[in-house]
């Protein structure tokens, strides 16, 4: 209870301190008129709305103008307001002074020249053939009118119609000497003393405005805009607008330092500096305050100002819309067309123009010593312009404008901001203000009517109804040698208002501010006291009235008219883009060529590197050769050379071991001693050699009739001659004419007929071949290039040599198959194959039956005709197959192998093999040999004909049911994907099964629609994908979501913001694309927590989230980001140029730009002129760098540039924060989106950084073939990690920084880390050189660093009952691990723990010898794997595309060899099926599903190039829909 009683008292307490307090400051007025009134603080000060105490005639009676009932203003004033200069003469008692001083009083108290923001134009028609702004007579004209700035609280209803601001305080409070703030008062003043800071010891001007305080600043005549530095400081902003109001600036400036003088000659020692500035500036308004309400008023009305009546503190002082917008603009008929400027002399010949002279007030002021005083002595002098209609050109033609619209009418300026403030017509606002309604046009003014009918006709025609008359119109027709009562009435009422309402007015007697003596002192002030009282004229100069020509002494008065003074400059417009179409075009070229820049420079390092990854395989490839060449056998016969074979312009040079042999053969083989080519002149009648002329002389060209030439370099030109020399030699020695012609190194490479158009030739030649052979619908004399007769000529003249024969059947050339094969074929022994006899044997392979290919392949090794092959020939045969296939098995092996065949015949006994023998042996396969044909390179099979295939379709049903039982024996995947015509693999068991097979599956296939099969196809993608479709409706939907949440709000909700006005929907389109930047750019980072996403896959959320397409979907958003980046900088293309053809004055609504006065932003401005601007041209640098070397291309062959550029992501961040600081549009919200993931990011990076900076010991290094290199090094401690899963490591020899992933080859039990690496980028090239054992005999090898390990989809594949795993090339490293893994838990009997129970591994390579290190650690799981819990299908695919004659016998030797061996492949050793060809994983999949019909959830995992995981993940898809089974599909490409 106490308290509450004390809170009242409380309450009571403060509100009694808050007024004594303001009462003891109420004796100081404010500059900005605030707290004049205690009761209402704000009633008159500045930044208040306009008092309406009329009702308001807005068309929606909230806030547009009316203006569809109203003629043109610009047409009322052009028609009405004209001066006419025939009948014009002066006023007949004021002077100029006294017009220009009406201009003093208005900006004392009105303010309300700023325009809204955002700025809201109104087009004012011009009429057709406008002297001023129509002078072409396009009848198009119009001028631009800025609605005045508004209170935006207002406007919103009718209840709340828009209110205008006036940004001065109504009180006459000298705001136009010390302006409408303190602060700006602050930078008037002289520090230390009381008076205003001057710019020269007399005092006579003002301090230069070195702190730019703003002013109104226009252009002047020469369309330039003053700097405001070189200006004097003043309070007004408006003061610089004429030499008139600039020169009542500067004597008020004078007359406040002389009140300071001589308050401070009375008050000595006693007042500090700021009382003296104060003091004065009281005496000033006071005497302002005299002047305007004594002096000039009285005079305007032609009437006497009723007398003070005492402070009224409930009349609010503020000034009213009908007196800012009508009434004050009455003193436009009263200002003059020029100023006379009167010397000392009385002599005027430099009168000034007033259109000339706007906004060149102080030039004109400082023309001379005594300019300012000219100024004042003329405009005493000189008569003011008459009290009427007519105005003159120089307000209503010329007045100033903008520098888009150099010249305004202000007439029709003053008539649309009656209109603008909702002004009513000019009927109502007399009857509003007590006056009586006029009924006709006449009626206004009776008298001017009787004078001036037709004015009062033109009224009636452009209004035609008196209650559509503007009320200023009406307000000036009233005009009778001064003001009429309308105008009258209202001036009176504001002036009474004015004084009345004010606290500080000198005449109120309660404020204590003057004394009665004083008070009444400053009653007596006039403007002639204060022009002697700042000696700014002399007495005799100096009239007691100085608004008055009158009683004038010393100068006589004049008129200024149009002919004593110059002309006014025509009106024009202004460009704002002119001068930036140049820039425009630059800079958008430049955007454009920044990714072309990008992706140059990325060339050109790819380029680099690739030339010193060259240079160094050539030195290494030239060391080889040379080491070779002196390792091998050489004589006094043979010739050896290194050089550099040149095979076309775009590919690199090889290094090559050339040999020359007597008998005129030159050998070209590879720096590895692989056999390149054999060039055999021996059968030559002349050869041609080529020898460059230039280049130091290193090149030469043997040209070689009927094969592509050879072109050599050679290290310098000894070497070459040398060469030369042994080829001449040996030409001669077998007497072969020699022809050597030198020619220029570039027309010797230009005119070479390279290997490439050797191929050209050939391609067209087997193309004929196949054409007359299976009359394909081809025919080379209707081909795109239209084949000439030469080339047809040169076609069938096109001879074969032994080497492109072996390249067409994709087999080596010195392979035994192709010896005896060529050598069948070359019947003229001339080391070629003709066009018939390669016809020929296509024909019998292709379409032969099977006796006749049975005669070819026995006639191949039956060389010298006997009729019979020797056993040890069928061995040879047999050989040559397997040595087609790399096997490697021995002649014992190969022997055994023969004998085991003719034994299970009964023909052991035999020691010769006829025909008939050699049919009895390989009629078990002659359902295979039957549709077998060769397998040409680069075409489709060739398939025998249909009788043939009958024939054939008859054997393999006798076969059926027998094959069938075999294949469920051996229990493999492949067998048992070859029970049904659906074969997994292209083997001759599968793809020639019997048609009736092949029915009796289809048979018990269901059938389905095709509209439900896409059904179900479609319902299968769902059912794969639905985790990662899922997320990316996920993704999309916000991103997509956030840009329209943005476009909405630019495009309605803030539509009135002035943004869309002025760029349309480009502000709509670059903030909505902003937002999903934000976001795609932040999730960026989480995309790439890779410790983080390796934990969090052990977690439950592995269930419902895919982690394994992080890098994927990390793709997908920088793509979605790079998307959204592109629309905001295409958008800001065009905001940018809106906003550079926009006036300053547009700019407005952006609030964290200021822009100097007479700064013109140009499209420049928005580029570079501002840190938004600056900071979005590097974002866009940095982001096409970052994405140009994120490329696929850039990562493989430049991957330290990837690394690094990579990097410049934390200067796009930063800048992306700078970008948005300056909140330009909007508060900057990137943090918003982006604090989060930055925090996980960084806290993911510095775990990464906490282990990679560990050096780890290499144990063991070693050089595999196919270029593999294994590296072996230390397992640091506490490090685990899953089968499956890789690592990124860094060689400190090659940079600690620069990391590369590879997946892990160790299984987790070992305690080493083992890596397999295949040599293919530079970075590989050279780990493979740095970990060569040749060069580290004593093990001492780089370390390491290590960072990892992280998850992979591999290391899920205990997770399936089922788990098939499909590894191609380097991507079976994975599946080493993971087989590991699986022989050691099932060799500790810990099955239990896994929940896979049956592994499938199907292992797709060229050779097996690419990858032999992985054949032991199959046999391992072999020997360990007593169940048979793991099947493996090994798929060699080098040689064999289709099923073929080759396929056919080689199938024929592993049967056999598996027979013989344990059921171990002749090829790999293992017990694993072997299989020739590429398998059909669709196909394989569905037989899983049969071996396993009760697991609905099989796991696929596979990894490779992207080709191998395509065709996987189609094969899933295939074999969801026809099965019950999902196969879910996970894999990585490399």
């Amino acid at each position: 209870m106490v308290k509450a009683k004390m809170r009242p008292l409380f309450l009571c307490s403060v509100i009694l301190y808050h007024v004594f307090t303001l009462a003891a400051c109420h004796k100081v007025q404010r500059f900005d008129g605030y707290y004049n009134n205690l009761a209402y603080p704000s009633w008159g000060s500045a930044g208040e709305p306009l008092i309406h105490n009329i009702s308001t005639a807005y068309t929606d009676l909230t806030y547009l103008p009316r203006l569809n009932d109203l003629p043109s203003a610009r047409e009322v004033s052009s028609l009405l307001f004209r001066q006419n200069f025939a009948n014009t003469t002066g006023h007949e008692t004021r002077n100029a002074l006294f017009a220009f001083f009406g201009q003093v009083v208005t900006y004392e108290i009105v303010d309300s020249d700023d325009v809204s923001c955002p700025s809201e134009v109104i087009s004012v028609s011009v009429p057709k053939c406008d002297e001023a702004f129509d002078s072409a007579c396009t009848g198009s004209g119009a001028m631009p009118y800025e609605r005045i700035k508004y209170d935006t609280r207002t406007g919103q209803s009718p209840n709340n119609p828009r209110k205008q601001i006036n940004a001065a305080s109504s009180y006459i409070d000298g705001s136009f000497v010390y302006g409408k703030t303190g602060v700006r008062a602050s930078y008037l003043r002289h520090q230390g003393t009381g008076k205003l800071a001057s710019l020269d010891l007399w005092e006579k001007f003002p301090v230069l405005n070195t702190v730019r305080l703003p002013f109104l600043t226009f252009p002047n005549k020469d369309d330039k805009t003053t700097n405001p530095e070189t200006l004097w400081r003043f309070g007004d902003s408006h003061v610089y607008e004429n030499p008139a109001l600039l020169s009542f600036g500067v004597l008020f400036f004078r007359y406040h330092n002389t009140l300071v003088q001589k308050i401070t000659r009375r008050n000595t020692n006693t007042t500090s500096a700021v009382d003296v500035f104060y003091k004065a500036r009281q005496w000033l308004i006071a005497s302002i305050q005299n002047i305007i309400m004594y002096e000039w008023l009285p005079k305007l009305l032609n009437a006497p100002v009723p007398p003070y009546e005492g402070y009224r503190g409930n009349l609010e002082p503020g000034i009213t819309s009908v007196f800012d917008a009508a009434a004050i603009r009455y003193i436009l008929t009263l200002i003059p067309m020029g100023i006379r400027i009167l010397d000392e002399k009385c002599s005027s010949e430099n009168n000034v123009r007033l259109c000339t002279s706007y906004f060149d007030s102080q030039k004109i002021l400082t023309k001379n010593e005594h300019a300012f005083e000219d100024a004042m002595r003329g405009m005493l002098y000189q008569a003011a312009e008459k009290e009427d209609m007519q105005i003159v050109p120089d307000i209503l033609d010329k007045y100033f404008g903008p520098l888009h619209y150099s010249r305004v009418d202000h007439v029709a300026y003053t008539i649309m901001k009656g209109r603008d403030y909702g002004l009513p017509d000019y009927n109502t606002v007399r009857e509003q203000i007590g006056l009586r309604r006029m009924k006709s046009f006449e009626e206004i003014n009776p008298r001017l009517t009787r004078e001036n009918p037709s004015l009062f006709n033109k009224t009636r025609q452009l209004y035609g109804d008196i209650d559509k008359l503007d009320v200023f119109v009406g307000g000036m027709l009233e005009t009778d040698d001064g003001p009429g009562e309308l105008f009258t009435a209202i001036l009176l009422n504001q002036f009474h208002n004015i004084r009345h309402g004010d606290w500080f007015w000198f005449e109120n007697t309660k404020s204590k501010l003057f004394t009665e003596e004083e008070i009444e002192e400053i009653r007596n002030i006039t403007l002639s006291d204060i022009l002697l009282a700042t000696k700014t004229l002399e007495k005799q100069h100096v009239p007691k009235d100085a608004f008055s020509i009158h009683n004038l002494s010393g100068c006589s008065s004049a008129y200024l008219d149009v002919d004593n003074l110059e002309s006014c400059p025509d009106h024009h417009g202004y460009d704002y883009f002119k001068g930036s179409e140049l820039s425009f075009i630059i800079l958008w070229t430049c955007f454009g060529v920044i990714p072309f820049v990008c992706i140059l420079s990325a060339y050109a390092a790819a380029k680099c590197r690739k030339w010193k990854h060259s240079n160094e395989v050539r030195k290494m490839q030239t060391k080889t050769a040379k080491r070779d060449s002196r390792n091998s056998v050489s004589g006094t016969e043979i010739n050896q050379h290194i050089a550099y074979e040149w095979l076309e312009e775009k590919e690199d040079e090889r290094a090559v071991v050339v040999r020359i042999k007597p008998r005129c053969e030159i050998e070209v083989d590879s720096c590895t001693g692989r056999r390149l080519r054999t060039v055999k002149l021996f059968n030559q009648e002349s050869v041609y050699l080529m020898t460059s002329s230039n280049k130091g002389r290193t090149y030469t060209c043997i040209k070689v009739p009927k094969e592509y030439d050879l072109v050599l370099k050679f290290e310098n030109s000894t070497s070459r001659q040398l060469f030369e020399n042994d080829v001449t030699h040996a030409l001669e020695s077998n007497q072969i004419q020699c022809s050597v012609f030198e020619e220029r190194a570039q027309d010797i490479l230009k005119n070479a007929f390279t290997q490439k158009k050797r191929n050209q030739r050939l391609e067209k030649f087997f193309k004929s071949v196949f054409s007359e052979a299976f009359q394909m619908d081809y025919d080379p004399h209707f081909e795109e290039d239209q084949l000439e007769k030469q080339q047809t000529k040169e076609i069938l003249e096109t001879e074969l040599t032994k080497e492109e024969f072996a390249q067409a059947l994709a087999v080596k050339p010195n392979s035994d198959f192709v010896e005896n094969m060529f050598s069948m074929l070359d019947t003229d022994r001339s080391g070629y194959i003709s066009f018939r006899d390669f016809l020929h044997m296509v024909v019998i392979f292709s379409k032969g039956s099977c006796q006749e290919k049975l005669q070819t392949i026995f006639g191949m090794f039956d060389v010298e005709g006997r009729g019979f092959l020797q056993k040890a020939d069928l061995s040879r045969m047999f050989s040559s197959l397997l040595d087609m296939a790399n096997s490697n098995l021995n002649k014992e092996a190969v022997h055994t192998l023969i004998e085991s065949i003719c034994k299970e015949h009964g023909l052991e006994e035999q020691t010769q093999i006829n025909f008939e023998n050699f049919c009895q042996i390989l009629s078990p396969q002659m359902d295979k040999l039957w549709n077998a044909g060769l397998d040409w390179k680069g075409r489709r099979k060739c398939l025998p004909n249909n009788n043939e295939k009958k024939k054939g379709s008859e054997n393999g049903r006798r076969r059926a049911s027998a094959t069938h039982e075999i294949i469920k024996r051996k229990g493999s995947l492949a067998s048992i994907s070859q029970s049904t015509d659906e074969d997994g693999m292209r083997t001759p068991t599968d793809s020639r099964r019997g048609s009736d097979i092949r029915t009796k599956f289809i048979a018990v296939r269901e059938q389905y629609h095709p509209a439900k099969a896409k059904l179900k196809t479609f319902t299968h993608f769902i059912e794969n994908n639905r985790q990662h479709i899922f997320f990316l409706v996920i993704f999309f939907g916000i991103t997509f979501a956030l840009f329209a949440e943005r476009f909405y709000y630019y495009t309605v909700e803030r539509e009135h913001s002035g943004l869309r006005m002025i760029m349309s929907y480009g502000i709509s389109v670059t903030r909505g694309a902003a937002a999903a930047m934000s976001f795609t750019f932040s999730i960026l980072l989480l995309t790439m927590c890779r410790n983080l996403i390796t934990w969090l896959r052990g977690t439950f959320l592995n269930l419902y989230v895919p982690f394994d397409s992080h890098v994927a979907f990390h793709k997908l958003v920088a793509w979605t980001a790079l998307f959204f980046t592109g629309l905001h900088v295409i958008g800001y293309g065009f905001n940018f140029y809106h906003l550079a053809t926009q006036p300053t004055s547009h700019l407005c609504i952006f609030d964290s730009i200021v822009l100097r006065a007479e700064f013109e932003p140009t499209f420049n401005f928005w580029f570079f002129g501002n840190m938004t601007g600056f900071t979005g041209v590097l974002l866009v640098v940095c982001i096409c760098i970052i994405y140009v070397y994120a490329t696929q291309t850039a990562r493989r062959l430049i991957f330290n540039g990837f690394w690094l550029t990579h990097k410049l992501i934390v200067v796009m961040y930063i800048l992306t924060i700078l970008h948005g600081a300056s909140c330009i549009v909007q508060k900057p919200m990137f943090f918003v989106y982006f604090i989060g993931p930055a925090i996980i990011f960084t806290v993911d990076k510095m775990i990464s950084m906490s282990r990679k900076k560990t050096e780890l010991n290499v144990i063991r290094a070693e050089k595999l073939p196919s270029d593999i290199t294994y590296i072996e090094f230390k397992r640091p401690a506490n490090f685990d990690y899953q089968s499956g899963q890789w690592v990124r490591i860094a060689c400190l020899t090659h940079g600690s920084n620069e990391y590369h992933p590879f997946t892990l080859t160790s299984a987790p039990h070992e305690d080493t880390l083992s890596l397999h690496i295949r040599a293919l980028g530079p970075w590989t090239w050279n780990i493979r050189q740095e970990f060569d054992p040749e060069n580290h005999r004593d093990g001492s090898y780089p370390p390491l660093y290590l960072d990892g390990p992280y998850g992979a989809g591999q290391q899920d594949w205990y997770q399936y009952e089922v788990s098939v795993l499909v590894g191609a090339g380097i991507g079976v490293t994975p599946y080493a691990s993971i087989l590991k893994d699986f022989v050691h838990m099932a060799s500790i009997r810990n099955m239990y723990k896994m929940k896979c129970q049956k592994l499938y591994f199907i292992w797709v390579t060229g050779s097996q010898r690419h990858f032999e290190w992985l054949l032991d650690i199959i046999r391992e799981v072999e020997e360990v794997d007593e169940k048979g819990l793991v099947s493996v299908d090994i798929f060699i695919t080098q040689f064999f595309q289709q099923f073929d004659m080759r396929t056919a016998m080689l199938y024929i030797c592993e049967e056999h060899f598996q027979k013989l061996s344990g059921g171990r492949s002749v090829f790999t050793g293992l017990k694993a099926n072997t299989h020739f060809g590429r398998p059909q994983l669709n196909s394989m999949l569905s037989a899983v599903h049969r071996a396993h019909p009760t697991v609905k959830k099989i796991g696929v995992f596979s990894c490779g190039p992207p080709g191998i995981t395509k065709n996987v993940e189609q094969g899933c898809i295939e074999a969801s829909n026809n099965t019950r089974a999902l196969f879910e599909h996970h894999f990585e490409n490399f």
